[in-house]
């Protein structure tokens, strides 16, 4: 973990996040809300928001929320043309922010069929990455260009083949992209949920890669930041957890108890939301361009945040590129144009 002498200016930050309404990204709220920054949460439905607000009043009054956090409601990250609703929202509105940062994700390992967004795009590559690749699009002119703004994407270890959780099972491995297409959507090629979460951290990584060097060239001084919070099981299976611990519930169960309580490999949801409000504050990570930080197990129950390579398939620049151009055209397919950035 950072010093917290390392800490800079935490006080009175503009910042947009998703996947706040639970797990890592709730736990990370309180810390931002704490130190009197101003939050922008996309949020799908009405129930999701009444729920997180409700859940934030255990913490913070009601007069407190209304000043420090804006709800953008009806954002639904498996849909394309919903996710245009964030421009509409901020047009004529005076807003510079200071941190974006990706932290939605789900997967559901365990599932024989995909599950599909609006578009018909396999769900885990859908809101894991390209619902991120088009916000980032769409809305990276409001990003202030100063040394201590940043863009965090949470990714995942698992990207790499030869990681502890990236070596069991089915392997992260997009093939230069060859039949890409095929396997996220029409007949689903091959389709193996655990491989697709995979896939999509790589998509992550490669992403951030390359938006890192697109910001560099146009001079802007925005660090990009991927981050891998270890293994994090959210209370009650909710969260990135909710659709996979639905397929094999007595196994999740059976899995996150020995993880965390024999074996103490796990995170706890709490900490990692504060590694989350640390790698956001950290003046370390000013100016950077591009760095991948993974919270590593380095003993029982403990853990180190550290700066890591990347596997070797997601430090390729020529995928970086094409796989930009690959989203770009699917959303370009589907009548949602992203900017040239």
């Amino acid at each position: 973990m950072t010093n917290n002498s390392s800490i800079f200016n935490q006080f009175g930050k503009t910042i947009f996040i998703t996947g706040a309404n639970s797990g890592i990204g709730f736990y990370s709220v309180i810390k931002f809300l704490e130190t009197k920054n101003y939050l922008y949460v996309p949020i799908r439905s009405k129930i999701r928001k009444d729920s997180f607000i409700n859940d934030l009043k255990n913490f913070y009054s009601e007069s407190y929320l209304k000043k420090y956090l804006k709800i953008i409601s009806d954002i639904d990250l498996g849909n394309l043309e919903n996710i245009s609703n964030l421009e509409k929202f901020f047009v004529n509105k005076s807003i510079k922010f200071d941190i974006f940062i990706l932290n939605a994700g789900l997967q559901y390992t365990g599932a024989l069929y995909p599950k599909v967004s609006k578009q018909g795009i396999e769900l885990t590559f859908a809101v894991n990455h390209l619902a991120h690749f088009y916000i980032i699009n769409l809305l990276n002119s409001i990003i202030k260009d100063s040394s201590e703004s940043r863009i965090i994407i949470t990714s995942s270890d698992v990207h790499d083949p030869k990681s502890s959780g990236g070596n069991i099972g089915e392997k992260a491995g997009l093939n230069n992209l060859n039949n890409f297409k095929e396997e996220i959507m029409g007949n689903f090629k091959n389709f193996n949920a655990d491989k697709s979460y995979k896939n999509s951290k790589l998509c992550n990584i490669l992403f951030a890669k390359e938006l890192s060097n697109r910001l560099r060239i146009k001079k802007r001084k925005i660090s990009v930041i991927t981050w891998a919070p270890g293994l994090v099981f959210p209370e009650k299976g909710l969260g990135f957890f909710r659709y996979s611990s639905k397929f094999n519930k007595s196994g999740y169960l059976i899995f996150s108890t020995i993880a965390s309580k024999l074996l103490g490999i796990s995170e706890s949801v709490q900490d990692a939301g504060s590694l989350l409000y640390k790698i956001a504050m950290d003046k370390n990570y000013n100016n950077i361009d591009y760095l991948h930080l993974s919270n590593q197990l380095i003993s029982f129950r403990k853990h180190k945040l550290s700066v890591t390579d990347v596997s070797e398939e997601a430090s390729d620049p020529e995928l970086a590129t094409k796989l930009w151009e690959f989203s770009t055209d699917l959303c370009n397919s589907f009548g949602v144009t992203p900017i040239n950035l």
